[in-house]
Parts: structure tokens; C-alpha cells; sequence
């Protein structure tokens, strides 16, 4: 049985609590609400914490239980530099601790046929309409990272941006995927070409499961993990321009 904390209990750390409580195999959850909670966390039996702060918090908070030599699951993106992403690898590696970002979207384990144009598109509503990029974008980069390997040869062309949509295509080896996205609209769509990706499991739940019992493969996480914060940080800067 598993001790784990959670750190952060927004919305999205509301739906991580409500997963890990179904999991058998952890025995106490432990929670610090907010960077404003008095409460201190007796950390002797923790042997995972999950990080479900603001991307912002994510470099400090993630180091900080690292180095308490303390395995961390975080909320996508690891941090917002690669060069913070790879400081807290070599933590973990110095510290024999696991590090493993969500890539939640390959647990619906959906079989997708790439085509020569691929249309990707993600729509519902949303009053906040910022961070596109990394609450959206970065889900469709994890599951795409087994066709596209390598940010080498990727070319991206802004199609449309504004308040709460981005419309951007992407090129690599002759193959073209146009991405969709659009926070203004009450029809909730998530879908590859024809397919949808949008599912009843509890992936999540399944995700965070694997995880804390370690039946995963880190380094393939953080192959994921590079690339996707890599060509998001690819996709900011063209859209700033």
C-alpha cells in the first residue's frame, strides 16, 4: 500500500484526488490545497507526489520533493524551459526518484491511421480562453510523438489565432496535420481525422495507477515529455509574432 501527496487541488486537482481515492493500491492521500496552506505534510512515508499546481510552480515544486529524494508525477507541461525540464531529470537521476509527466491521451489507446493530410481537432467552451497551447495542444504533441519522433524537419504555419481559438498546420516528411482549436463553443468535440478521441474510461484514473506501481516506461515519458514541451515553446513563439 502507498502513501501519496497531492499538491494543488483546483479543478484538475479535484479529478486527480477523485482517481486516486479508486486505486486500490494507495492507502493515504495527503493533500497541500494551495502555495497559501499552512498545512505541513509529514513527508516520512510519502513515496509519490503528485503536482497538480499552476505551470508556473511546477519547476520549484517538482525540485523541491526531488530532492527529498521523493518520486513526482506532474501535470503537463514539467516546466516551461527545457533547460529547467532537464536540470530536474538530473535530479532525479542523481537521486534514484521517478519523474513521469501526464500524457493521459495514450492511455485511451486509440489506433490512429496517419494519411498524407491529417485534420486534428478540439472544441468546447471555456470562460477562460488563454494557454491554449498547453492545455490543449500539448495533449495532441504526447500521442503524436510515436509518428513524429523528433522536432527535426517540423515545419509549423500559423493559420488563425485569436481569443480563444488557434488554427495551425504542421508538415514533416511530405505528411500534414492541421490542428484545430476552439474554446467557443458549447459542442465538446476531440477528434483525429474522423476518429474521436474522446472517451468513457477513467484514463486518468488508469494513468496514475501505472504510475505509483511503477509499471511504466520512464524514459519513454520523457522522450514524450521533451517533445511535446518542445514544440509548444516551437508554437509560442510564432504565435507571439
Amino acid at each position: 500500500m502507498k502513501n501519496v501527496l497531492l499538491v494543488g487541488l483546483g479543478e484538475w486537482g479535484k479529478a486527480i484526488h477523485r482517481s486516486l481515492k479508486q486505486i486500490k493500491s494507495i492507502k493515504k492521500i495527503l493533500i497541500i490545497k494551495s502555495r497559501k496552506s499552512k498545512k505541513n505534510a509529514n513527508l516520512d512515508d510519502i513515496e509519490w507526489v503528485i503536482i497538480a499546481a499552476n505551470n508556473q510552480n511546477h519547476f520549484k515544486l517538482v525540485k523541491k520533493y526531488l530532492n527529498l529524494k521523493i518520486n513526482v508525477f506532474c501535470e503537463k507541461p514539467l516546466t516551461l524551459k527545457i533547460k529547467d525540464s532537464l536540470k530536474l531529470y538530473k535530479i532525479a537521476k542523481r537521486n534514484h526518484c521517478k519523474v513521469y509527466v501526464s500524457d493521459v491521451e495514450n492511455y485511451k489507446k486509440i489506433k490512429l491511421s496517419i494519411k498524407q493530410k491529417n485534420r486534428i481537432s478540439r472544441s468546447k467552451f471555456s470562460n477562460f480562453k488563454k494557454d491554449i497551447i498547453y492545455r490543449l495542444v500539448y495533449h495532441d504533441f504526447t500521442y503524436l510523438y510515436k509518428y513524429l519522433k523528433s522536432i527535426k524537419n517540423i515545419k509549423i504555419k500559423i493559420i488563425e489565432k485569436g481569443k480563444g481559438f488557434l488554427k495551425f498546420n504542421l508538415e514533416k516528411n511530405g505528411k500534414v496535420f492541421s490542428f484545430s482549436y476552439n474554446l467557443n463553443t458549447r459542442i465538446k468535440v476531440h477528434k483525429f481525422n474522423n476518429k474521436s478521441l474522446i472517451s468513457k474510461k477513467n484514463v486518468l484514473k488508469d494513468m496514475l495507477n501505472k504510475v505509483v506501481s511503477k509499471n511504466v516506461d520512464f524514459e519513454k515519458n520523457r522522450k514524450i515529455s521533451l517533445f511535446s514541451e518542445n514544440m509548444c515553446l516551437k508554437l509560442l513563439k510564432l504565435t507571439k509574432n
